[in-house]
This record gives C-alpha cells, structure tokens and sequence, in this order.
C-alpha cells in the first residue's frame, strides 16, 4: 500500500520536477554562453552543431528506452513532426539567435517572458484550453499567469537597469530585432501548442525528439548555408566552446525539449508554459553563486513574484483537473448499465 502510494505520488510530481530540472539545464546554457565568447562561428552554424548533437543524444536514448514500444513512424507523423521542427526549432531558434545582431538581450528577454501569456492567449483561440472566468480556479490561471509573467519582467528590468547599456543599434536595426524576437515568440509559442496532439498520436516522446532534431539539422544547414560561405565561419575551438555545444545540444536543446513534449501531451501546453519564467529566475541564481552579480531588491521582489503566480497557476489547475475527474465520474455512475 504504501509502494502504491509513493508511486502515485511520484507520477504526480513528475510532471513539475521535469520542467524545473528543464529550466536548470536552459539556465546554465545562458550562464555558460555568457562567460564562453564564440568569436568567428556564425549562430546559424552553431545551432547545426547543437541540433547534431541533440540528434544523436536523444537517438541513443530512444533506442535504448523505446525501440521494443514505439509506434511506426507513418507519413503523417513524419510530416507533423518535421513541421514541429520547422516552427518550433529552425524558425524559433534562428530567429532568437539572429535576433541578437540587431538588439539587445534586454528586449530579447523581455519579449521572451511573454511566453506564457501567448500561449495562453493562442490556447484560448486553438480551444485547448478553456477560459472559465465563471469559476474560481479560471481566474487563478489567468492571476497567476500575470503574476509570473510581471515578476519576470520586474526582475530583468531590475538587472538591466543597473548595467550601463548603451544602443549603439539605429532605430530600423531595433525595429528589425525586436520583430525576429516577436517572431521567434510567437514560434515557440504555437510549437507547444503543437505538441499535445503530436504526442498524443505519437508517444514516443524520445524517438519523436530525435526525429525532430534530425529534420532541424537538415532545415538549418540550408540556413547556415546560405548565411555562411566561409570555411572559418564553421569551424570549432577545442575549447569550452564544445562543452557549450554538448550543454547547449545533449541537455538544452535534446533533454530539457523532451521533457516539454512529454509533459505538453500529459499536462497541456499552458501548463508546459508556464514554467518558462524560471527559466529567469534560476539564471539570476546561478550568476549570483558563480559570476558574482550582486543581489538587488527588485531581483528579490521579482523572483517571489515568479514563484508566488507560479504556484496560484499551478494549484488552480489542480483544483480544475480535480473537478473534471470529479464530474466524470460522476457521469459514469449516472449513465445507465443497459442502454
């Protein structure tokens, strides 16, 4: 009784330490990016090289865990997938990156914190998600969405605004960046929204992951192609700049996408969304305990505030899922045994 109870216990949090363990692995690419200069790769040519790796990290999983399990690949699952790899990571990931060259990270992060409020609004539109701002817990969803998605903002302006930064990029190249940003958003967005009926009709979570970035890697090296004639521009230090490939491929882009798509078809995609504040949160932590970036109080402020609309979002859903359970059951013991 008590195994049976422990086990269920785990299958409920499971959901919830993978997508913070997700936020972590993201966390330490960003804090790692940031201390490694790649100086003489392109971002195009970079991420061909991660999504490589990515490839090859999750085949090997998917091979190990799900070859005597997984469904065959028809056509119609290899068309979705490669779209999800189109939207999801060559259009969302060159956009991001590109983005880069015309902006500031600070708009950059600012537009990226917007993620669960899209995928809110798009969720509402797709009619995966419900509004029900007739009941409490609806209300908690959209409370704690705003109060997450405020905190993230209050804590990356709060960092920002104590870096001297100055906008040596002209209006048009701003313009420019910020609509890549938008874009790549917007991408990143509809790519979870996309996975629940993937996954769905597809749930082998780990070989549909390393399809997907096998089609990526082919997407992206017809990007890196074009954007990238020279033979300097791909070629790699042995340095830390391959420790950051294999973060940035195996954990970043392989592992931490898995976990995603596992729990957007077990949980929904505003579910899977709304953890991508922490994301912030667990960067601001780990450049405090190893770049020696001070402590502010609107870090502090920010920071509860991801938590606090975190956890309102979170417990609503809860409270929904129950009484959704609740009312099929209900119907199951009201329908008749002879029809």
């Amino acid at each position: 009784m008590g195994r049976s109870s422990l086990m269920t216990n785990l299958t409920k949090i499971a959901p919830h330490a993978s997508l913070i363990f997700g936020q972590v692995i993201t966390a330490s690419y960003i804090v790692l990016s940031k201390v490694i200069l790649i100086e003489g790769i392109s971002s195009s040519v970079f991420l061909v090289y991660q999504f490589m790796l990515a490839t090859l990290f999750m085949g090997i999983l998917a091979f190990l865990f799900e070859r005597k399990k997984r469904p065959p690949l028809k056509r119609d699952i290899l068309c979705w997938i490669f779209l999800l790899a189109l939207v999801g990571v060559t259009l969302a990931q060159n956009m991001l990156a590109g983005a880069l060259y015309f902006t500031t990270s600070t708009i950059e992060s600012s537009v990226l914190n917007m993620i669960p409020a899209i995928t809110f609004v798009l969720s509402l539109i797709s009619r995966q998600e419900k509004l029900e701002i007739q009941t409490w817990w609806g209300k908690g969803k959209i409370l704690g969405t705003l109060i997450s998605v405020s905190g993230a903002l209050t804590l990356m302006l709060w960092r920002r605004s104590a870096d001297h930064l100055t906008m040596s990029t002209t209006f048009r190249d701003s313009m420019i960046g910020l609509l890549m940003v938008v874009i790549g958003v917007i991408a990143f967005s509809a790519w979870i929204l996309m996975l629940e009926p993937v996954t769905r009709r597809y749930p082998s979570e780990l070989t549909m992951t390393a399809v997907m970035f096998f089609f990526a890697t082919l997407q992206t090296s017809v990007v890196a192609a074009i954007l990238s004639h020279r033979a300097s521009e791909w070629k790699l230090k042995w340095d830390l700049e391959l420790l950051n490939i294999f973060i940035g491929g195996a954990l970043n882009s392989g592992l931490a996408n898995f976990f995603m798509a596992w729990c957007a078809g077990l949980k929904g995609p505003v579910f899977t969304a709304s953890f991508s504040p922490l994301g912030l949160l667990f960067t601001t932590i780990l450049e405090t305990l190893f770049l020696g970036h001070g402590i502010e109080i609107g870090s502090v402020l920010g920071s509860v505030m991801i938590v606090v609309g975190l956890y309102i979002y979170l417990y609503s859903k809860t409270k929904e899922e129950a009484k959704q359970f609740s009312d099929a059951a209900d119907d199951s013991l009201s329908s008749p045994l002879i029809p």
